[in-house]
């Protein structure tokens, strides 16, 4: 990768530990120059915080929520840097990741459509090795970055090499085409926002549920749920080329 993907940290500073040892488990991709983190810490004395925290939330490719009781509580994290986060993910400017890092109702967030690391959505500090849990999350990380590598990869390609070619929409009957495209855009949206729903109290329910039974069955559920956003993700992407 010739640049390295801009990572954001979005945390409360009550959650600095686990911030510094999610920073150490992403350190190979930092010296491999995959990517380039960035966290208030970093702000030099003199330097005006807002601003630099605005300007690399602004400028990052993928922005980590860390999720927890204390994030939710801080006014910055939630009324502004989430928030901010979640206006460039929805216009595809940015990947919002949620890292969740302890036991917490977020199921009403509004990244709650988005999917969590680890797996599972199942905080960090629950894990019986908590090493394994930042594992679970870095290897999250790196497929994000590798298939936005990809993503970028193609696009140039295609924009390099593709000729000039007849587009259905931009003929009278192409109106019809963009309407049909349309209709079947916001159905498939309205799915995938119902199952969004689905995932998050399906996630909420695991979290809390203590027999293993039951847990394992709930596991299963939100494997499924998860395989159907992502392919109706696929399937809205594919009717929004239709409609550039």
């Amino acid at each position: 990768m010739s640049n390295p993907v801009k990572v954001f940290f979005s945390y409360s500073h009550k959650d600095e530990v686990l911030r510094d040892e999610l920073a150490t488990h992403l350190s190979l991709m930092k010296r491999q120059g995959v990517i380039e983190a960035w966290h208030d810490r970093e702000i030099t004395a003199g330097a005006e915080w807002a601003n630099a925290i605005d300007d690399n939330l602004n400028a990052a490719d993928i922005i980590l929520l860390l999720v927890s009781a204390n994030f939710l509580a801080s006014d910055y994290c939630y009324d502004i840097e989430m928030q901010r986060a979640m206006e460039r993910h929805e216009a595809r400017e940015a990947r919002v990741i949620p890292i969740i890092l302890k036991p917490t109702d977020w199921s009403d967030a509004p990244f709650a459509k988005l999917q969590a690391l680890p797996k599972n959505a199942k905080p960090i500090t629950t894990w019986q090795d908590q090493d394994e849990a930042f594992l679970n999350v870095v290897q999250g990380i790196r497929r994000v970055v590798e298939d936005m590598a990809k993503s970028k990869t193609s696009s140039t390609a295609s924009g390099s090499t593709t000729p000039a070619t007849f587009n259905p929409l931009a003929t009278s009957g192409g109106d019809r085409q963009r309407r049909r495209l349309e209709e079947e855009h916001n159905s498939v949206q309205q799915q995938y926002d119902r199952e969004s729903e689905k995932l998050s109290r399906l996630r909420l329910a695991y979290s809390i549920e203590t027999d293993t039974a039951i847990k394992f069955k709930l596991e299963k559920q939100i494997q499924e749920s998860e395989t159907e956003l992502k392919r109706l993700a696929r399937q809205l992407e594919e009717i929004e080329q239709k409609l550039v």
